[in-house]
């Protein structure tokens, strides 16, 4: 369901013209008019209703009856047809989240988390050093060489402080390569970064042997070194992570509690 929604969300950035005029949305060549989501308001307790007000809760309503179409959409593409159990159950467990949103927000309102800047304040001094930090990043100046024998011996020159970087260039008639700060990545290019980021290496010294980027063989020196840093505690990246979390964490006893209130009220069986 989240490919589903992924490449919905893709098609419809793509294709936005091909909405019909009054819809919302469009999940394949289903229309999303506005009274389909009044339907689904008028399913809602009095708290649900209250919840999906305004501009931000109708997106949100929204949502849910996209992921409900595709739902149903993917049920007919299995064989399904639209009243069958699992279809209707999928549906109701789509209603079934949404009141469960609707009354943990009245609850715990997630503005009431946002506002509490002490708790925020100091889950961040506690987390900063593990979530909320931009990893050391490097840079290099390169010269490209067609294969590692001719990079070898233009690298063996270089260490030997006989050319810099500048000379290896010139004597291939190439310019200078300059890369964009990197962050380490050793899935996306596993050797090249082991070598970039020897710990050892200082700024303008050469890397240690050639290495391959794309299908270049690159002879290179260490041009800048970013420092490791912390993002700071206002960015609003670093304030949405901290009141979900600290949202998240309050909300475990609100919830239980709730589900206890629900018990009672409708025993089973």
């Amino acid at each position: 369901m989240a490919t589903l929604v992924a490449w919905l969300a893709g098609a419809c950035e793509a294709q936005i013209d091909t909405v019909p005029e009054g819809a919302l949305a469009l999940v394949g060549d289903q229309a999303i008019e506005p009274e389909r989501l009044d339907g689904a308001n008028t399913q809602l307790g009095p708290f649900g209703q209250a919840r999906f007000r305004g501009p931000h809760g109708q997106r949100a309503l929204l949502d849910a009856v996209v992921d409900e179409e595709l739902l149903v959409q993917e049920a007919r593409d299995a064989g399904y047809g639209e009243a069958h159990p699992l279809v209707e159950w999928a549906v109701l467990e789509e209603l079934a989240e949404l009141q469960r949103a609707a009354m943990l927000e009245r609850r715990l309102p997630r503005a009431e988390v946002a506002a509490d800047t002490e708790a925020l304040r100091a889950r961040y001094e506690r987390e900063r050093d593990e979530k909320f930090f931009e990893p050391e990043r490097r840079r290099i100046e390169a010269v490209y060489f067609p294969t590692f024998e001719e990079a070898e011996g233009a690298l063996a020159r270089l260490k030997s402080g006989e050319v810099d970087i500048a000379g290896v260039a010139a004597e291939q008639g190439r310019d200078v390569l300059s890369s964009p700060a990197m962050k380490r990545d050793d899935d996306e290019f596993p050797r090249y970064h082991e070598v970039l980021f020897d710990p050892e290496l200082k700024v303008g010294e050469p890397l240690r042997e050639p290495v391959l980027s794309d299908k270049l063989v690159l002879v290179a020196v260490l041009a800048e070194i970013v420092p490791r840093s912390h993002v700071p505690f206002d960015t609003p990246e670093v304030q949405e992570q901290l009141v979900s979390a600290e949202r998240a964490a309050r909300l475990e006893p609100v919830e239980a509690e709730l589900l206890d209130e629900l018990r009672a009220q409708y025993p089973a069986g």
